[in-house]
Parts: C-alpha cells; structure tokens; sequence
C-alpha cells in the first residue's frame, strides 16, 4: 500500500445522507460511460489518459466565439511556459483579467481541455482570459506547476493593459488541481508581490495533496475514484513522503496564515470525494477574515463545471462565477516595475494550424475516433487480461522432477 493510499483514515468530511441523489443529468452521463465501458483513469498510461481527457472535453464542453484567442509564450527562468489569451466580444475596456488554472491532477488537463470553460467564462462576464499551460508531471513532477502559475500570473499582471485588463481587478482561478495552483497563487501574490490578486475563484478545489481532508465514502467516487486519485498523486508527487505532500508550496491548505487574501468565490460538487477538502478550505479561510462566496451544487459530481453541453448546473455555476468576476472590487495598486518586453506572441501561422486542427476535434464524427479507439483498445486489453488469468488457473502446478538417471 502506498504512502497516498494510508490517508483513507483520514477522513474528515461529513457523509452523504441516504436522501442524496444523483443529479439525473449525472446519473445519465456515467450510466453512458459504464454502458460503453469508458476505462477509469487509473487504469491507462500517461498518453492514453490525456488523450482520453481531451477526447471527453470535446464531446461534453461548449464553444463561444471570441474576438480574439491568441496564444504567446511566458519567458520565466530560461523556461517557456504557453499561454493562451481569451478577448470576448463584448467586453468593458479596460475589464477585469481572469487568469486561469486548468485542471486534471497536475497531469492530463491542457490549453484544449481548457479551451471550452475559458470562452464560457469570458463570454459570460466579459473579462479577458489568460490561460495557463503550466508543465505536466510525471515529466515535471510538484512543485513545477506551482512555479509555472506564479510566472504566468505575474506576466499577466505586468502586461494587463496590453492584454486589455484592468490591473487593479485580476482575478485568480482554476478547476480541481487548477484550484489548487490557483489558492498558492494568491498567497504568493500576497506574500512576494507585484501585488494582490482582488479576487480567487476555487472550483472544487484539492488544497491537501496529502488527502487527509478528502472523504473516501465509496458513493462519492464518481468519475473521480480513489484510485484515481492516488494514481494522480503518485505521478505528481513520485518522490514525496505524506509528511512532504503537505508542504505547503504545494498544499495551500497548510499555509501558517490565509489572512489577508483576496475574496473568495468556491464551488463544489455535493458528490466529490474533493467536496469536503473544499469546504475545509473554506473554514480556513473565513477563520481568517477572508470573504467567501459558496456555491455547492446538489447532485453534482467532480467535473460538472466544464461539461456545459450535458450539466445544466455547469451553465449556472459559470454565470455564478462570471457575476462575481464582473462585479469584482478593484484593490490598490503598489508601484512596482512592470516587465517592459513586448508580448511574445505566436506566428500567424502556427495560430491557423492550431485553430484548424481544435476546430475538426470538436466535430463529433471527427471525435469519434479516438473515442472508438479508446473503447478498442481497453476492450482488447481486458479481454487479454482475463485470458492471462484463465489461463494460469487452468495452467498445472509445477512440481520437481523426480526421474533419475538409470
């Protein structure tokens, strides 16, 4: 048993009552999954995995049209990290910036599984969107995102107004491991400058990657499973004892003090092993005197809020959100040095093939491929599994020899 998988103690969290439910929009999505035998996370390799999560975005997130999706690159310690920026088509000039923080446990989220959520929340409360491809474990294990987030965070700052942002109404968010990244980000603003962030959105948020404030109730492991979990934390964090994973440079949730963060705006999932780390969070935080908005969602599982085109409640927790981001305060503004180096933005070219090529994903006849081929190819991995354990029970045992030499 590994180090992640002792935590199932821990458990904090109040259960679920024998009256909760299932959402029926829910219910319907993973009897889908179940009937077409979609393979649990835990279960592919790192390469299968993120193909299936961008096969899954695809066929459950919306699209909005934007005035302009450009992407560019953060120069940030000899590293480059990818951004892509979101200007809506209505939108007050300046108006507040929106960082965003994706998620799919530091290892299988990117800018396309991003894409979808990040025109919703521009189009539905006219902010522009900055959105962060942080590095991936298991190639760039913890705290490497972290890092990656404060860097893309801060060069949105300095290049608000270029990016048509108002400097004085940045808002911090993210969702699940996205949320995560999200809270570090704010208390290093807080802490180290250039300044603070005026508002932190948290959708169902992990803040201990030691999972001892996750809840480990079988009937809330839907979609996201336990093994999944731990399958996430073990190639995020290979080489990091329990004690470790709650540093809190990568567990915002062990920060000595949350006091002096901006407002915050936390969403959960009634049913999400994550819903308990969440509203434990959110206790913290109002024991330190931070305003904070809850919205839990009844029914609702882990993942909710970026399936817009089969969860109605996504449509209400986005328009939720974008209500607090285009009514967010503005904070003072110390003086500091902004970066002066122009926005590095990509070739006109690379942009069409991009463009092109996340267009024909999203067609379904065209998504149905990798979506038949995921079925294919875990199909024929189970059926060779179980003729591997047929046969080895059905297989003599071995016994020594005890012919001897004439």
């Amino acid at each position: 048993m590994s180090e992640t998988e002792q935590t199932t103690n821990l458990t904090v969290a109040p259960r679920l009552t024998a009256q909760t439910k299932l959402d029926p929009s829910a219910r319907l999505f993973l009897a889908g999954l179940r009937a077409v035998g979609w393979p649990p996370t835990h279960e592919r390799t790192i390469g299968q995995a993120r193909r299936d999560f961008r096969t899954l975005a695809a066929a459950t997130s919306g699209w909005r049209p934007m005035a302009h999706v450009d992407d560019a690159l953060v120069h940030a310690d000899g590293r480059d990290i990818p951004v892509r920026v979101y200007r809506p088509l209505h939108r007050s000039s300046p108006s507040p910036l929106l960082v965003w923080l994706h998620g799919g446990g530091f290892v299988i989220g990117d800018l396309f599984t991003a894409d979808g959520t990040c025109r919703r929340l521009a189009d539905a409360c006219g902010a522009v969107v900055v959105s962060v491809d942080y590095r991936r474990a298991p190639e760039h294990p913890l705290p490497a995102a972290h890092e990656d987030a404060v860097a893309a965070t801060v060069w949105a700052i300095d290049h608000c107004a270029e990016l048509g942002g108002n400097p004085a109404r940045i808002v911090v968010g993210g969702d699940s491991a996205g949320a995560n990244l999200a809270a570090h980000t704010v208390q290093m603003l807080r802490d180290h400058g250039p300044q603070r962030a005026a508002m932190q959105l948290l959708v169902y948020p992990v803040t201990d990657l030691s999972l001892s404030h996750t809840d480990f109730d079988p009937r809330l492991a839907q979609l996201l499973t336990h093994k999944t979990l731990h399958w996430f934390g073990n190639h995020a964090m290979p080489n990091l004892t329990l004690a470790e994973r709650r540093r809190a440079d990568i567990s915002p949730m062990f920060a000595d003090e949350l006091d002096g963060l901006p407002p915050a705006m936390l969403i959960t999932a009634e049913i999400d092993p994550l819903r308990s780390d969440g509203t434990a969070y959110l206790r913290r935080l109002r024991a330190a005197g931070v305003p904070v908005t809850h919205a839990n969602y009844p029914g609702q599982i882990h993942g909710f809020f970026d399936m817009d085109l089969i969860m109605p409640a996504s449509s209400h927790a986005i328009a939720a959100a974008a209500r607090a981001i285009s009514t967010v305060h503005r904070v003072a503004l110390p003086t500091h040095d902004a970066d002066t180096a122009a926005v590095d933005w990509q070739t006109p070219s690379a942009e069409w093939q991009r463009r092109i090529v996340e267009t024909t994903r999203r067609i379904p006849m065209v998504n149905a491929i990798p979506m038949m081929s995921t079925l294919l190819e875990h199909h024929m991995h189970t059926a060779a599994t179980a003729l591997r354990r047929k046969r080895r029970r059905g297989s003599p045992p071995k016994c020594l020899s005890t012919s001897v030499e004439p």
